[in-house]
């Protein structure tokens, strides 16, 4: 099972994969259950380890600069249950203008016709700006200019021409999940209004007349988290409060029956997968509507 992550620049792609990997390797504690992954690579492994470890010690990780595979183990209880890779694409491969960016876009529509699921962040501080003055909080209509909602729009209208582009090349839908980063700095009613607002610029991904599959969530690495000069400041929280867990275990969900080692395996891994898919937490479309995952 191949998952692509992708990210535009300032995403927080490489902060939230050294996290989501800390966390699954951990374990997430369900029903007296662990579900928990870690990288078949030893050199992999070290590469996420010193992340997180960076992160922690206050140091703003660099950005990816190549395109880096990590394949992964699925255990439930220890025990282990398939293997899984998610491609880390390097920072600019979306939204870079290069000759490298282009040729490495060409890739990522390779990498597209093998995947199980393409998980997108989209940054928080992005959607904020693209939202309309009267839909901020007053402490966030400080920074609101024409020109910041117009760049902020056009930056998520480019994943929309690039998931319609991946739909018309394959012929089908991969399924989709669309992570709202830096959800701390949101009031309940500006994420409501940003995820509206996600339904009115991405037409392909909600569509009444396709078939796909599609989540929303929203994830947060902690509170207040900045990079100051190449120092992470904020409070950093490594716990399943911020939702990182959910847009990889949504991955997984789209194809687990080849995964797992039986159709047993497959339904332990849905059922303990469905109690953390609380409506507060994540939502699924199919068909540009409401859907209740079987």
């Amino acid at each position: 099972m191949n998952i692509c992550l992708l990210g535009l620049s300032g995403s927080g792609k490489t902060c939230y994969l050294y996290t989501m990997s800390h966390l699954l390797a951990k374990g997430i504690s369900i029903n007296g259950h662990t579900i928990s992954a870690t990288s078949m690579h030893r050199q992999q492994q070290l590469r996420l380890n010193r992340g997180i470890e960076q992160m922690v010690g206050g140091l703003w990780p660099d950005g990816s600069t190549d395109t880096i595979t990590y394949p992964f183990e699925l255990k439930i209880d220890g025990s282990p249950k398939g293997n899984f890779t998610i491609y880390d694409y390097r920072g600019g491969t979306l939204d870079g203008m290069s000759d490298n960016d282009i040729d490495d876009s060409e890739e990522l529509f390779d990498t597209f016709k093998d995947s199980s699921c393409i998980i997108f962040l989209i940054d928080g501080d992005t959607l904020l700006s693209a939202l309309d003055p009267q839909q901020l909080e007053l402490e966030h209509r400080g920074d609101v200019s024409f020109q910041s909602q117009l760049k902020a729009r056009n930056k998520i209208n480019y994943i929309e021409s690039l998931i319609k582009e991946c739909s018309q090349r394959l012929n089908r839908n991969v399924p989709i999940l669309l992570s709202i980063t830096k959800k701390d700095i949101f009031s309940d009613r500006e994420l409501e209004a940003g995820q509206e607002l996600l339904k009115s610029l991405l037409p392909t991904v909600f569509s009444l007349h396709n078939d796909m599959i599609v989540g929303v969530t929203s994830v947060t690495l902690g509170k207040n988290l900045r990079n100051d000069h190449g120092n992470l400041t904020g409070t950093l929280c490594l716990n399943m409060g911020g939702n990182v867990h959910l847009p990889i275990l949504f991955a997984l969900l789209q194809d687990i029956d080849d995964l797992s080692t039986g159709a047993e395996e497959a339904e332990q891994f849905k059922s303990l997968t469905y109690r953390l898919f609380t409506p507060d937490r994540i939502s699924f479309y199919r068909g540009g509507k409401i859907a209740v995952l079987l």
